[in-house]
């Protein structure tokens, strides 16, 4: 070994850089792709890269035949979008200069050390994303209380049962379960009329419509097992979700008009685009987008939107619309992320709010609460073709540039 080189200095390196990737929001084919470019710019040998959601396993043998190995668990993953900025950057570095793998670790520690929102700011983030989907969902400002009241409890009851290390069903069952419960008293002490639309707003705090989308990325971008595990957590979690909901309707639904056949949702097309705007600044804040780029979350959502207002007249189908709009938010994603060299995800993730449908996934539980079989197949069968039209878009974009970082990947 060299000064310069120690092979196991940089698996070491490559683990807690793909495990703090992974950790910050990543999708596990971007991690593989920079461990396996950064192995490959030290010039090692028999690479092998196993990475789950939840384990990562990595070894290789120098150019001297010396072999290592080195896995690590990782532990339960969030968003935090400039952190992973900031290690997308480190791994670009590292690979295209190949320092001493002695300072690695150093770079790693300055790489971590990013600006972090406040708790505070993180909360007005929330506040402000759950006012403006209160507006795109119908809502009035009789309804802005209540959603801010609700948003900010559950803000500090997440971070409060998050610390307990309860597990994530039992989190998802609570939080649901409070906010219906505190979403119903409001309507109940006449604070509001329009419960429906509270509800569904402040169900987009915990909708899982990102992961589900990484999910499917995983699915058709070669990692099956990956898919598989997260699809059937999303499918637990989300059930977690509808039975804390229900639960209160079961114990509350019997003081106010639950509500099941729609809502009338905001059709002025500027303001539409307005609160787009401001729902994903305000999701950029919570996934803690830099100051400099929470303009770019903003207007990914708005151009969301716009696809949406423009293409929902012209096809008749759900699936169809949704696809393409999802499509065309996921290539303006992977085109910012090419120009600037960042994760796809850092452009993404704002983009996909407009799409998660909170709205069709609250009538379907109302009216298996009603007892409504109308209800639960329409709103049913629509929840589904949105979020398949979601998956199918974003897959489609991330399916092509996955091939193309491959076919970059293979030829250097």
């Amino acid at each position: 070994m060299t000064d310069k080189f120690n092979i196991e200095e940089l698996l070491n390196f490559c683990v807690k850089l793909s495990r703090h990737m992974i950790v910050s929001g990543a999708n596990i084919e971007r991690v593989q792709l920079a461990a396996a470019f950064i192995c490959k710019a030290y010039e090692l040998q028999d690479i092998s890269i196993y990475i789950l959601s939840t384990h990562i396993l990595l070894s290789a043998t120098d150019k001297d035949g010396h072999y290592a190995s080195r896995q690590a668990s990782i532990p339960p993953s969030g968003i935090h979008l400039e952190r992973l900025r900031s290690l997308n950057q480190l791994s670009y570095k590292v690979a295209e200069i190949t320092p001493p793998t002695k300072l690695l670790a150093k770079m790693l520690d300055k790489a971590l050390n990013v600006k972090t929102y406040s708790n505070h700011v993180v909360l007005l983030g929330r506040i402000a994303a759950m006012s403006s989907l209160c507006f795109i969902f119908g809502g009035s400002f009789s309804e802005l209380l209540p959603v801010a009241a609700v948003t900010a409890l559950i803000h500090y009851l997440l971070a409060l049962l998050e610390k307990t290390g309860l597990d994530r069903i039992v989190i998802n069952s609570l939080t649901m379960f409070i906010a219906s419960a505190l979403a119903i008293m409001f309507v109940f002490s006449g604070f509001s009329s329009n419960f429906p639309v509270i509800l569904i707003s402040i169900s987009m705090l915990v909708i899982p419509g990102i992961p589900l989308v990484n999910a499917m990325r995983n699915l058709l971008c070669g990692h099956e097992i990956n898919g598989i595990l997260q699809m059937i957590k999303i499918f637990i979690e989300t059930m977690a979700l509808a039975m804390g909901i229900y639960s209160a309707f079961a114990l509350m639904g019997s003081y106010i008009n639950i509500g099941g056949s729609g809502i009338a949702s905001l059709s002025n097309p500027t303001l539409l685009v307005i609160f787009s705007f401001t729902a994903s600044l305000g999701f950029g804040v919570v996934f803690n987008v830099a100051p400099k780029d929470l303009w770019l979350s903003g207007l990914s959502g708005a151009l969301t939107r716009i696809a949406l207002i423009f293409l929902t007249p012209v096809l008749s189908s759900r699936l169809a619309y949704m696809t393409l709009s999802a499509l065309l938010a996921a290539l303006g994603a992977e085109f910012l992320a090419v120009r600037r060299r960042e994760p796809s995800t850092y452009f993404l993730y704002p983009a996909i709010i407009p799409l998660i449908p909170g709205d069709l996934f609250f009538f379907a539980l109302s009216g298996l609460y009603l007892g409504n079989r109308e209800i639960v197949e329409v709103n049913g069968i629509n929840c589904l073709l949105s979020l398949a039209g979601m998956c199918i878009g974003f897959v489609l974009s991330s399916t092509v540039a996955h091939y193309a970082r491959r076919v970059r990947y293979y030829r250097t």
